[in-house]
C-alpha cells in the first residue's frame, strides 16, 4: 500500500513512513497529488473534501481524514484496517525522505555522528536516499512511547 499525503498530512506521513509505507508528501498542487496518485497507483491521503471530491471524480482512491490529531487519524487509518505493524526499524523508511533505511556498522557511521553518540551507541541506521543516520537515542525513546500509545488505540 502506497500513499500520497496533502500538506495537511505532514505529522501522519512521517509516521506512516515510520511504520514502513511508502508515503510521498510535500506536494502543493492538489492536480499534482491527483497525477502522481493516478500514475503511481497511491492512495491520497487528504483533510480537504473539495480534493476528496475532485479526486474520486478523476478515478484515484482516496482517504478522506477527518481529525487533526495523531492519534485519532491513525484510529480512522486503523478502521480501515491499514495495520501499525513493527515500528522503526527492520521496517521504517525515512521520516524526512521517504527513503529505504538500512542498519549500518558502527564503523561506517565514524566521523559522521557526534563523538559522543559514537561512543555511548553501537547500534545505527542509514538513509539510502539522504544519507540521515539514525541510533537509539533520546529521540527514538520518545518515538516508542508514541508508537505504544498509537498500536495500543482501539
Amino acid at each position: 500500500m502506497r500513499f500520497i499525503a496533502d500538506m495537511m498530512l505532514g505529522r501522519l506521513a512521517r509516521w506512516l513512513r515510520l511504520y514502513g509505507y511508502d508515503t510521498l508528501y510535500g506536494v502543493k498542487d492538489d492536480d499534482e497529488i491527483v497525477s502522481v496518485a493516478l500514475r503511481e497507483d497511491r492512495i491520497i491521503l487528504t483533510r480537504d473534501s473539495g480534493l476528496a471530491e475532485k479526486s474520486k471524480k478523476l478515478g484515484a482512491d482516496v482517504i478522506l481524514i477527518s481529525s487533526n490529531s495523531l492519534e485519532e487519524q491513525v484510529r480512522e487509518l486503523k478502521n480501515l484496517g491499514i495495520e501499525f505493524r513493527e515500528l522503526f526499524p527492520p521496517n521504517a523508511r525515512c521520516p524526512k525522505c521517504n527513503g529505504l533505511i538500512r542498519p549500518v556498522p558502527k564503523e561506517e557511521v565514524r566521523g559522521k555522528v557526534p563523538p559522543k553518540v559514537y561512543e555511548l551507541y553501537d547500534e545505527f541506521y542509514i538513509c539510502q536516499d539522504c544519507g540521515q543516520i539514525y541510533w537509539p537515542g533520546r529521540q527514538w525513546e520518545e518515538m516508542l512511547k508514541m508508537d505504544k500509545k498509537l498500536r495500543d488505540e482501539k
